[in-house]
């Protein structure tokens, strides 16, 4: 059975008072009646020493309640709780130690609650991912970036294993190989998320303290862009060599074969001439067009900002080609327009690619084929379609169709002409304007292209 610390000193005081009234009996010996006298001084005390002891104990308890009330408000979360002093030095004394605990409590609790609210803001600025584990391989943190990566990386993965967390072979052997091994590594995988992305995963460990200490970190750089970008500059460094180096080989054979003798002979000299110019009439389309790309990207080249009237535009792109759509015998048909639509952007450049797409129809189009110029009016823009009944693309190139110098079928392409970069800057110039071009093909049947034009240019 416990006691409260108010009857202890209650009955304190009673036994106090008894021994005081027994000690008050044997004195009253001498008395008649003892007994009764040690009776009336035993109640004498006892109604002097309840009350007393009563108040003492309230006295002494007031404070201590004080504290564990304060006490319990801390452990309740309550950090801003203090006690107040009182004129008991041992309870007050105690109380000041009590505050000075909350407020050291406080501060640190504070200072974990900023470190962690900047560590949250860091983690959810970064592009890369990031996935923390403990020294059991089970997930400690997520960030909201490697959420966006992996579809199976939500707030539930918190405190599971890794391996229910991202079913991908390479990549759980790669964090069971740093979990054994204790070291950090660094690894490109390739991961469907549902698409190909290819990641760079840079493992750090740390010495985990206890249980559910961090033992590893694992940050995802996204390199799928780079990849695409580093295979793309590999594909133009090898194409434009082929390109360049096609034409110079003709012309050094014909220009050997003059100096050898053919310019002796007047028709086959003039034969000869022709095909170098030929080819060099290639070159200098394929240098003047990387030029051109090369000032686009390059920001420094001025675009011109022109009301231009959406019927004439389409118009003056048929014009250039329809003359080579009649010798094919193919059908070119401009579908009417409002007279009025226009939008604003520079007419020359625009021009050209509406003519490199037209061009790029025509060729690829059959004899008896046709071709279709569509225009359409969206909000805040226009939709231009292009569109023949050609040969079509299979899916698997039109993702890169807009590359420079690449040729779905390079033997055809070479033999219809041109030089490979037409729809790279048709796609430049487009863009520049803050619009975008789309493709749909289907082998055999043809493709339809799409520019989407905003009625105010991007460019200023």
């Amino acid at each position: 059975m416990r006691l409260t610390l108010q009857w202890t000193v209650v009955l304190t005081f009673l036994a106090v008072a008894s021994l005081a009234a027994i000690v008050a009996w044997a004195a009253s010996s001498q008395f008649d009646s003892p007994l009764l006298t040690g009776l009336a001084v035993l109640l004498v005390s006892a109604a002097v020493a309840w009350p007393a002891g009563l108040l003492l104990s309230r006295r002494l308890a007031q404070p201590l309640q004080q504290l564990a009330e304060v006490v319990r408000g801390l452990a309740r979360g309550r950090l801003d709780q203090r006690t107040e002093p009182d004129e008991w030095r041992e309870t007050a004394e105690l109380g000041q130690a009590l505050n000075q605990m909350a407020e050291q409590l406080q501060a640190t609790l504070a200072d974990i609650s900023t470190d962690r609210a900047r560590l949250q803001a860091v983690l959810a600025s970064m592009v890369e991912g990031v996935l923390v584990l403990d020294r059991r391989g089970r997930v400690l943190l997520i960030n909201d970036a490697l959420r966006r990566m992996l579809p199976g990386a939500d707030p539930s993965a918190i405190g599971r294993p890794f391996i229910e967390v991202i079913r991908h072979h390479p990549l759980n052997e790669f964090v069971r190989s740093v979990l054994e091994g204790g070291e950090g590594r660094r690894q490109e995988v390739a991961l469907l998320t549902p698409e190909e992305r290819i990641f760079l995963l840079q493992a750090s460990v740390a010495k985990p303290e206890g249980e559910r200490g961090v033992a590893v970190v694992l940050v995802f750089h996204d390199i799928t862009e780079l990849k695409r970008l580093e295979r793309i500059r590999k594909d133009f460094v090898a194409n434009a060599s082929h390109e360049l180096k096609t034409p110079l080989t003709s012309i050094a054979g014909y220009v050997e074969a003059l100096i050898d003798g053919a310019k002796d002979d007047p028709a086959t000299c003039a034969q000869f001439l022709g095909i170098i110019r030929k080819h060099t009439e290639n070159l200098k389309a394929i240098l003047s067009d990387l030029l051109q790309l090369s000032t686009i990207e390059s920001g420094v080249y001025r675009w011109k900002r022109q009301e231009v009237a959406v019927a004439d535009l389409v118009e003056r792109a048929a014009r250039v080609l329809r003359p080579v759509a009649e010798r094919r015998r193919q059908t070119l048909t401009v579908r009417p327009c409002e007279a009025s639509l226009t939008i604003h952007g520079d007419l020359d450049r625009l021009t050209e690619a509406l003519i490199n797409l037209l061009d790029n129809a025509v060729k690829y189009t059959p004899e008896g084929g046709a071709v279709t110029i569509e225009t359409t009016a969206v909000p805040d823009g226009v939709r231009i379609t292009v569109a023949d009944t050609g040969i079509g693309i299979p899916p698997k190139e039109l993702s890169r169709i807009f590359e420079r110098f690449y040729r779905v079928d390079r033997a055809r392409s070479r033999e219809q002409g041109g030089t490979g970069l037409g729809l790279s800057i048709v796609k430049h110039i487009v863009e520049a304007h803050g619009g975008r071009i789309t493709v749909d093909s289907t082998v055999g049947r043809g493709s339809t292209f799409t520019l989407l034009l905003p009625a105010q240019p991007a460019f200023s």
